[in-house]
């Protein structure tokens, strides 16, 4: 059921087993596997409503310092489903590499876990997100002269990344909460701070907080914070025990070793042979799932260089008014698939240029119908776009503000440094880029001037990917980080954290994949304890 603590005359209940701090992907993967597999009463805490609307959803920009621009807003959405409002559901798992110790990083914020073990629960996430059994490492591609030269013992390798068919998970899950016995949702409730007890050995549960200025203690047996990469990190810190702020940061580590996904223009490309461009870069498209090329720096570059990770796809950009956009918005109106505004003296503009352009129209269709391919239209510009590994360092930080939310409660500064290692990592990808690309014949590379001109300020031109990650690392040993291996808060023993916050390194994929496998090895574990 859901419960809403925006009006007061709703009853709630403060004694549960479980507390669950965030409906977003983290928290309704957890909750509905604690709902498949154990009798315990369960409740979900989420900060915005049921309502669909932009403006019900969008979470104000914090506060940004540091080298890049940290997109701390644009990655975010409050209310239940959290920011799969907003994702596309893509998932590329970490390699062994991205885990394996690196002498060049912090100490600190290496992985306390092999990737055998991480690799023994992307099955569960590949469960909840619906992502079809093949292999990531399968060759979609079958043609051996456009693969040949990319590798792992090349400069380059190919990777594909899948998409959900049903990334919005609020429409999956709450029919299914809103019935439910066991588990209900909190809605309209911001996590002021965790409890603990007089020891500061256990949490006791969580304090809330809505607009009105109402106040509220939940208990419950276990708290799981699933905020977040930055609301994890501000919870933490603005909780306050025997009169002093701050829980879990025995070591000041809570909020440091923080990091994002660097995006970078690497790009233009131009086609030389427009078969084998198409066929190297265009989405695939079997059953009713999504599969997307990746070009990434090859393990054995990043080894032999000492490089950080590094991987892109193609960025296609064409007029609003094109076949392209035409047969898209048509096909999905047809299907219904996509809830669209338009009037229908706009479809039928889409209509008539699709006539227009019959034989260009036709080719976009057959692609995808016969083909199982995204097309790409031959009028249109070609951009490469780099997603890079950002180093973890301890000055790359979240910390409170002395400025206050609507909620009265102090708001987070993120302060993310980037290393010229990031820079290091997109020039050495940039060229393998052109030498492997031209001298395939496939395309001319045109790289930005930032990876050629020594004097340029690469940083301006970096941007967030919205993959706030690091802030509550996971460690062995409490002097390295926030959490466990399992995610729990070192020396609280039933305060758990879960999500992109406590992976130590980045890689460069999109990280709530891996967060989810770990996400369900702390559900497994937590099973264990209840």
């Amino acid at each position: 059921m859901f419960i809403d603590f925006a009006d007061s005359a709703d009853a709630i209940e403060h004694q549960w087993d479980i507390c669950i701090v965030g409906s977003g992907v983290i928290g309704l993967a957890i909750a509905s596997h604690l709902l498949d597999h154990s009798k315990r009463r369960v409740l979900l805490v989420e900060e915005g409503g049921l309502a669909d609307t932009e403006n019900d959803s969008a979470v104000p920009a914090e506060l940004s310092a540091g080298d890049v621009a940290s997109g701390v807003a644009g990655g975010r959405a409050r209310g239940f489903g959290g920011s799969s409002r907003r994702w596309g559901g893509q998932a590329l798992p970490f390699s062994a590499l991205d885990l394996a110790p690196r002498p060049d990083i912090d100490p600190s914020a290496g992985w306390p876990i092999s990737w055998a073990e991480l690799n023994r629960y992307y099955p569960l996430a590949d469960d909840f997100l619906g992502l079809s059994a093949i292999s990531f490492q399968t060759d979609l591609w079958k043609n051996s002269q456009i693969t040949n030269g990319f590798g792992k013992d090349s400069a380059l390798e190919l990777n594909i990344s899948k998409y959900s068919p049903h990334p919005y998970l609020a429409s999956l899950f709450q029919q299914r909460f809103a019935t439910s016995n066991q588990v209900s949702c909190l809605i309209n409730a911001k996590v002021a701070g965790v409890n603990l007890d007089s020891s500061g050995l256990r949490s006791t549960g969580v304090r809330i907080r809505n607009r009105h200025g109402m106040e509220s203690a939940i208990k419950s047996q276990w708290v799981v914070l699933c905020g977040g990469g930055i609301e994890n990190p501000r919870i933490l810190l603005a909780s306050w025990h025997n009169g002093k702020q701050g829980i879990g940061n025995q070591q000041d580590l809570v909020g440091r070793y923080y990091q994002d996904h660097l995006g970078f223009f690497a790009g233009r490309l131009e086609p030389i042979n427009w078969a084998a461009f198409r066929h190297l870069f265009a989405s695939f498209t079997p059953g009713d799932q999504k599969y997307v090329p990746k070009i990434q720096l090859a393990q054995g570059r990043q080894v032999r260089d000492n490089l950080l990770n590094v991987t892109g796809n193609l960025d296609v950009q064409s007029e609003e008014d094109s076949p392209l956009h035409s047969v898209r918005r048509l096909y999905h109106a047809l299907r219904g698939s996509r809830p669209d505004s338009r009037s229908w003296r706009a479809l039928s503009r889409d209509l008539k240029q699709v006539i227009r352009s019959a034989p260009e129209a036709l080719g976009l269709l057959s692609t995808h119908f016969i083909e199982h391919r995204i097309a790409i239209p031959r009028k249109a510009r070609f951009f490469l776009m780099a997603n890079a590994e950002s180093e973890p360092l301890y000055n790359s930080r979240i910390r409170l503000s002395e400025t206050i939310d609507s909620y009265g409660m102090a708001r987070p500064i993120v302060e993310w440094r980037v290393s010229d290692r990031s820079l290091t990592a997109l020039k050495c990808y940039g060229q393998a880029l052109k030498s492997t690309l031209e001298s395939k014949g496939i395309a001319g590379v045109y790289l930005s001037p930032y990876l050629t001109d020594p004097t340029a300020n690469w940083k301006e031109r970096a941007y967030s990917l919205y993959h706030h990650m690091g802030a509550t690392h996971m460690s062995y040993y409490s002097k390295d980080g926030v959490v466990d291996t399992w995610g729990c808060v070192h020396g609280i023993a039933n305060l758990y954290i879960a999500g992109t916050s406590v992976l130590p390194t980045g890689s460069s994929s999109n990280p709530s994949y891996t967060a989810l496998a770990l996400a369900f090895r702390t559900a497994q574990h937590l099973l264990t304890k209840l």
